[in-house]
């Protein structure tokens, strides 16, 4: 006899599934905590599911960009000298578009309602 063992998202959904249908009976103090609780746990969640492929997607593509392998980050951190050097000055396209991919990423961990709908799922 094998017995289900929910994955730590299920659990996190849950525990959010039950803070939002007994907030709603809340009010004032009680009900903001209730809503943050929510909010936090949505991030928990969202960080465990998606936080490992969108580091492994950064760290290609800021070896793909620098034209080096290496670990994300020894690899962000070069970024960031050779951008305050002005190494990449003249690549400014391709650069923004990385960078606004992996700022996309982070979003959609934190509060994805909050990018464009066609930004919203990779």
């Amino acid at each position: 006899m094998s017995q289900y063992q929910p994955s730590i998202n299920e659990l996190l959904l849950t525990v959010q599934r039950f803070v939002d249908e007994s907030g709603g009976a809340l009010s004032g103090e009680a009900r903001y905590h209730a809503l943050c609780a929510s909010y936090v746990l949505g991030i928990c969640e969202r960080e465990l599911r998606l936080r490992p492929g969108y580091d492994l997607e950064e760290q290609a593509q800021l070896a793909r960009f620098l034209r080096l392998p290496g670990p994300r980050s020894e690899l962000r951190d070069r970024l960031c000298r050779e951008i305050r050097d002005g190494v990449h000055d003249a690549a400014w396209d391709p650069l923004l578009d990385m960078l606004l991919a992996l700022s996309a990423n982070d979003v959609r961990i934190v509060k994805p309602e909050h990018l464009a709908p066609e930004h919203r799922s990779p």
